[in-house]
């Protein structure tokens, strides 16, 4: 074999290797409480909704796609202009398969188990439909997992574990953990204000919060 040929092949095996040493099998308990096994980072991920890709864009900005093998194809319809402004930016998004939703019934199976993802994210309001369609079942014969995040159904009580879960998943906790501490301080500033202006109702010793004052930092 010519020397340079060698090199290469030798080059590709030893990217290979360490691509392999990067994944580690990990075990994370999703917001829906269940204890899921995956490979991380993930290097193919399925969205159960296209606009969980502004959590991804949160974590990974430059690349928000990189790893996004299908999503599901509501997010032209829920939010066109931040769909025009991705779609500006990101043009290669264009590209990546879509499926329709757990919900209604509509998401393929054998579609999703072609793209070979290493997780499926999935909301969890989605959790009873996926369930009652079986789907959760039918991709953990393929060796596919779903991991629930939650960003609506109690936003309080999930974002943060939601996000953490999500920066693990990908590899990136300490992006992860800045989000977090940021969205925690706005959310401090916002109930600071709100406690600081809370008028007392009349007749009653209870406070109300009150309209965040427009002239507050």
């Amino acid at each position: 074999m010519p020397t340079s040929l060698f090199k290469a092949a030798a080059g590709a095996v030893l990217a290979l290797a360490a691509t392999t040493a990067l994944a580690e099998e990990i075990t994370v308990t999703d917001v829906a409480g269940r204890q899921v096994t995956v490979d991380a980072p993930v290097d193919r991920l399925i969205l159960g909704e296209g606009r969980q890709i502004y959590l991804l864009g949160a974590l990974q900005p430059e690349t928000p796609f990189e790893h996004v093998v299908g999503w599901r194809e509501d997010f032209s319809q829920a939010d066109p202009d931040n769909y025009a402004a991705y779609a500006a930016k990101f043009p290669e998004m264009t590209q990546i398969p879509t499926f329709g939703g757990f919900k209604d019934g509509t998401f393929d199976v054998e579609q999703a188990a072609a793209l070979q993802p290493d997780v499926v994210l999935m909301n969890l309001e989605a959790k009873a439909a996926t369930e009652d369609a079986a789907y959760d079942d039918k991709l953990a014969e393929l060796g596919i997992p779903i991991v629930y995040v939650d960003f609506r159904e109690a936003p309080l009580e999930h974002t943060t574990p939601s996000m953490r879960l999500i920066g693990r998943l990908l590899g990136e906790e300490e992006r992860a953990e800045a989000f977090i501490d940021y969205s925690q301080a706005q959310m401090a500033r916002v109930t600071e204000t709100i406690e600081t202006a809370a008028p007392s109702v009349p007749g009653s010793s209870s406070t109300v919060p009150a309209a965040i004052p427009t002239t507050a930092a």
